[in-house]
């Protein structure tokens, strides 16, 4: 059943995975040929390097208003999960949702809620204060219910680290290259040598 999101507009998943070949990238814009039709598919900006001719699969969702209907795609179906709840925070649309998508870690978003933390929602694109404690708000108790099983929780020194480069302006997919294989006790020194890393 469509789930109600403000007047007007409703997501569904109706085309809810496509897989077939890039034929124009434009921005954050992907147009995918699929059976010789061509879904163009909105994708969370800088998640990933997608040139033309290559094979892809996407995790979808429409989103349906008076004036369009816009397709949104996600590499990971965590990413979509979490899309479509940020669609039922008051204020935030479409294109805020993608924007927090493309800078965040699906377990460390979901621990947030559940623990309130407000700093790390904070460092999420176009979220102040009082956004954060909306989607706490809105949020924490749906989560909790069909999520806080799965959830790893936060604060490890590698999680702490994806935090702190993602509050630097480097987008997650970024800062996690960054730190992958970097060997630290501590949150400044992976936080440091993943600095290093990316100024090369």
């Amino acid at each position: 059943m469509p789930l109600i999101l403000e007047a007007h507009e409703r997501s569904c998943h109706m085309i809810s995975m496509i897989a077939g070949e890039v034929v124009h990238v434009k921005g954050s814009e992907l147009t995918i040929m699929v059976g010789g039709v061509g879904y163009l598919v909105h994708v969370p900006p800088g998640s990933h390097e997608v040139k033309c001719g290559q094979d892809v699969r996407l995790y979808t969702t429409m989103v349906v208003r008076d004036d369009a209907i816009s397709l949104y795609g996600f590499f990971d179906p965590g990413q979509r999960e979490i899309f479509t709840l940020l669609l039922n925070v008051t204020g935030v649309g479409p294109k805020i949702a993608m924007n927090i998508i493309s800078r965040m870690e699906t377990n460390r978003f979901l621990d947030a809620v559940i623990t309130e933390n407000i700093p790390y929602l904070c460092s999420l694109p176009g979220i102040g204060r009082k956004s954060a404690q909306r989607i706490v708000f809105e949020l924490k108790e749906r989560v909790s219910r069909e999520f806080g099983g799965k959830v790893t929780g936060g604060g490890g020194v590698e999680d702490d680290a994806l935090a702190a480069l993602i509050a630097l302006g480097y987008s997650e997919s970024q800062a996690l290259r960054a730190i992958e294989g970097i060997d630290a006790d501590t949150v400044e020194e992976k936080v440091r040598l993943a600095l290093k890393a990316l100024m090369r």
